[in-house]
């Protein structure tokens, strides 16, 4: 794992207390996953987050597991991307994720290609895949 990597997840992880039992604890390489609520500088939560540190032969990389905003539709959402990719930025990390919509009995929800559209608005690339790599100032 790199170094950097394991900051990235350790920074989120220390900063919000809110803690969230959800059904990923280890991907099936078994490594270890971290969910938290996001929540916004004025303490207010934003949504749910799990992310782990991923290292294969092509990339290194945070990977996120699980990205839900606790207010649909109200631009939670893109807090939350606009607070991880800033962090990814500062700390030279890539993020990875897969567009996988996660039922939540809205009727408005978005799919797959509608999803990987709307994380290529923070510079997610790809298809089954999408990877962020960070922007360098």
């Amino acid at each position: 794992m790199g170094i950097q990597e394991d900051r990235y997840v350790e920074c989120f992880y220390a900063k919000y207390k809110g803690r969230v039992a959800i059904g990923v604890g280890y991907a099936q390489d078994m490594v270890e996953i971290f969910p938290f609520v996001l929540e916004d500088e004025g303490g207010n939560a934003l949504g749910i987050i799990a992310m782990a540190t991923l290292s294969n032969d092509q990339i290194n990389s945070v990977h996120i597991f699980h990205l839900s905003a606790f207010r649909p539709n109200g631009g939670n959402g893109t807090k939350i991307l606009d607070i991880l990719c800033i962090k990814a930025d500062r700390l030279n990390v890539t993020l990875s994720l897969s567009p996988i919509p996660s039922p939540n009995g809205e009727i408005r929800q978005m799919n797959s290609a509608q999803l990987i559209r709307w994380y290529g608005k923070f510079g997610f690339k790809g298809d089954s895949l999408l990877c962020r790599v960070p922007k360098i100032f």
